[in-house]
């Protein structure tokens, strides 16, 4: 049986995530007695579920029941990997296989243009050649050019899927094929797996960073 076309792209939705100006901590937990947030809501948990859910969609119609290999981008991954995986299996894709990768390449909102890379994982087990890398954003391409340098053979299929995109931020020529939202401005996003210095992965939206009023004398 063959296996179906691939598919063009749903249109992707975009988030705007403007350059802020510094302010105070916004107060929607004082409430309940919890140190606010410095952060704007920019996509509801509602929203980045359905995302997620429909990017499965398209790569198991994609890919088929072929043998697949997740080579999940750490920290900020994991949590849109596990969400991803889980809706692969939904969708019917049951030969799986996940592997990891660790990638330094952001020190506060700053971008290193020679990310470290540290493979934690074989994504050669098992004989799998379909490789479906799993990233949290694709800013400048640094990171995602380094994971397909390190994972390119001649008889291995490399996929991209991104759960953020922020192409006009783009210096070397990656395009993932799978993204789940556009990014539109230069604004720095955290939530759902994404961080600031370690901070906010946990929050189940994603959300803009908002750098607190500077620190009087």
């Amino acid at each position: 049986m063959e296996a179906p076309p691939p598919t063009r792209q749903l249109e992707v939705p975009e988030l705007t995530v403007p350059a802020p100006e510094a302010v105070g901590q916004l107060a929607f937990w004082n409430d309940v007695g919890v140190e606010p947030v410095p952060v704007r809501e920019i996509a509801s948990a509602e929203m980045v579920r359905e995302r997620v859910a429909a990017l499965a969609r398209e790569i198991a119609h994609d890919m088929g029941a072929e043998p697949l290999t997740l080579a999940v981008v750490l920290r900020g991954a994991f949590v849109f990997a596990a969400d991803l995986a889980r809706e692969l299996i939904v969708n019917k894709m049951e030969n799986l296989l996940v592997t990891f990768f660790h990638a330094s390449s952001y020190r506060g909102t700053k971008a290193w243009r020679a990310p470290v890379i540290e493979e934690l994982g074989d994504p050669s087990t098992d004989g799998r050649q379909t490789i479906l890398i799993i990233d949290d954003i694709v800013d400048a391409g640094h990171t995602a050019q380094a994971m397909i340098n390190r994972l390119a053979s001649p008889t291995r299929r490399i996929e991209y899927c991104s759960l953020l995109d922020r192409p006009e931020a783009r210096e070397v020529p990656v395009h993932p094929r799978y993204v789940g939202f556009h990014l539109r401005g230069p604004g720095f996003v955290v939530g759902y797996g994404l961080d600031y210095d370690g901070k906010y992965r946990e929050l189940p939206y994603l959300a803009q960073w908002i750098p607190p009023p500077p620190t009087a004398g």
